[in-house]
């Protein structure tokens, strides 16, 4: 009798389970996506990390889970969130080695890292913040690099060079206060030390004409009057100062030089006013519904 009861009450189940209607995950996974484009439609950057995040983890597989990961780096980015934008790139890589999106994931980590290198208070009110960390810059300017040199044909390149030539001057005007920081306390070896550091690593930077005046100063008071003379008349050259690679293909691009072992580990200001600031980042790749472009990070948002 209870063997009959429990064959019963399974056939039941199995018959209750049969008349439901089976759940269609595209249908769902494109809703959600739905969601999150409007969202980023309307600058909603919560709810569409939301949604992304949701679509992701409900269904981790097919087309809109793929553009999921890549959409949530942007969103991550508009949302203040760099580490996170940065941690959403490397994420795509690791999944999708061989995306044609790749490329666009190592611009983004660039341009996240490159507003993470920006200073708010700086940027809108002229205030100088100390000891700036030159740390997400110098990380920007690598990742931008990456996607120039492994992927010379991508939409991208021409943006990440131009980001890149922002970045390499504002490093440089870093290193020139490194040395102008020296100089004001008198430190008059590593002033000199740090201007010759810019002028050998930062040619044709906005940092030069700033290095020399640091670099005499520090050779009169040093009573190096044979090379502070020899400073001076260098400062009489018109010196080009409009950016380290105009010509990529001809001159090739810089790495970025280490800086100099005698530093003492002392906080200094980085520059902040007139600095170049950086352009909003070029357009996502199209979304999975069909060739044209989803709402991207252009000028426009």
């Amino acid at each position: 009798m209870l063997r009959l009861l429990a064959t019963l009450a399974l056939a039941l189940l199995l018959a209750g389970c049969a008349s439901n209607e089976p759940v269609d995950d595209d249908a769902a996974a494109a809703e959600l996506y739905e969601s999150a484009t409007a969202a980023i439609e309307r600058g909603d950057w919560t709810t569409a990390t939301q949604e992304l995040e949701a679509l992701q983890a409900q269904y981790p597989f097919g087309a809109y889970a793929t553009q999921a990961q890549l959409d949530i780096i942007y969103v991550y980015y508009r949302a203040g969130e760099t580490e996170s934008a940065v941690a959403a790139a490397e994420r795509f890589r690791r999944i999708n080695p061989r995306h044609p999106a790749v490329p666009y994931s190592w611009y983004m980590e660039g341009v996240a890292q490159q507003e993470a290198g920006q200073d708010t208070l700086t940027r809108w009110f002229g205030i100088e913040r100390s000891a700036r960390d030159p740390v997400p810059l110098e990380r920007a300017y690598q990742a931008l690099r990456t996607l120039v040199e492994r992927f010379p044909d991508s939409d991208y390149r021409s943006d990440a060079e131009a980001r890149m030539a922002v970045i390499f001057d504002q490093l440089a005007s870093y290193e020139l206060s490194v040395a102008e920081f020296y100089a004001a306390r008198q430190a008059w070896v590593a002033a000199a030390r740090r201007s010759i550091h810019v002028l050998d690593n930062y040619p044709r930077t906005v940092a030069i004409p700033g290095a020399l005046d640091v670099l005499e100063t520090a050779y009169r008071a040093l009573e190096l009057q044979d090379l502070a003379a020899s400073v001076a008349r260098v400062r009489q050259l018109d010196l080009p100062t409009s950016g380290r690679f105009e010509a990529p293909a001809r001159d090739g691009i810089p790495e970025l030089p280490d800086p100099p072992e005698s530093d003492d580990g002392e906080s200094v200001p980085l520059p902040g006013q007139d600095q170049p600031q950086p352009a909003p980042p070029a357009p996502r790749p199209p979304g999975p519904g069909g060739p044209s472009p989803i709402p991207g990070p252009g000028p426009g948002v």
